[in-house]
C-alpha cells in the first residue's frame, strides 16, 4: 500500500472542518431563530459555501456535514426523548471540563434546536452506528463487540477499538439506556 502524505494531511483537516461547520451552523440558526431554515437546509447551505470558498471539496463537505448532522440528530433525539430527563452531558458521557466552552456552547445550542425540530416526528429510537475512520463529535463511544469505550474530547476520527480492534461503536449513553 502506497503512503500518501497529502491524503493524510487532507484527512487531518476534517475534524477542524467539523468544528468550523458547527460554528457556522450555530451562527446561521441563531440569526434566523424561529422562521429560519431547518437544520438540514442550513447545513446544506453551509456545505455549499465552504465548497465555493475552496475550504473543502464537495466529497469532504458531504463527509463532514454527514457526520455533523448524524451527531446533532442523535443528540437532538436524546434531548427530545421525554422518557428520560437526562441532559445532553449524559449523552456525551464525558467530563464537560474537558470540552472547550465554545465547542460545548455551539454543540448544545444546535442540538437543542434539532430536538425542537424532532419533537413532532416519530424516530426509530435506534442509536446511530459509528465506524472507525469516520468523523464524530465529542463524547464517549462504546465498541459493540467488547464494550470498551473510546472518548473523543473534540471532533476527530474514530479509532479502532483499543480492546479488540473492532470498528463499530454506539454512543455509550444509548448502550446504557433500556
Amino acid at each position: 500500500m502506497t503512503h500518501h502524505p497529502n491524503q493524510e494531511h487532507q484527512q487531518g483537516h476534517l475534524p477542524t472542518s467539523y468544528e468550523r461547520m458547527l460554528t457556522r451552523l450555530r451562527e446561521r440558526l441563531a440569526e434566523t431563530e424561529d422562521g429560519g431554515p431547518r437544520l438540514a437546509q442550513a447545513l446544506e447551505e453551509i456545505k455549499r459555501a465552504m465548497v465555493a470558498d475552496g475550504e473543502l471539496t464537495r466529497a469532504d463537505a458531504d463527509r463532514v456535514g454527514g457526520a455533523l448532522q448524524r451527531d446533532l440528530e442523535e443528540a437532538g433525539a436524546w434531548l427530545a426523548d421525554r422518557s428520560h430527563d437526562q441532559p445532553l452531558r449524559d449523552w456525551l458521557r464525558m467530563d464537560l471540563q474537558m470540552l472547550e466552552s465554545w465547542l460545548w456552547d455551539a454543540f448544545s445550542s444546535v442540538a437543542d434546536r434539532t430536538s425542537m425540530e424532532l419533537r413532532g416526528f416519530v424516530t426509530t429510537g435506534e442509536p446511530s452506528l459509528y465506524h472507525t475512520d469516520e468523523i464524530a463529535g465529542p463524547g464517549e463511544l462504546a465498541c459493540i463487540a467488547c464494550g470498551r469505550t473510546v472518548t473523543l474530547q473534540r471532533p476527530g476520527h474514530i479509532p479502532p477499538c483499543p480492546g479488540c480492534n473492532h470498528t463499530e461503536f454506539v454512543r455509550t449513553a444509548h448502550r446504557d439506556t433500556p
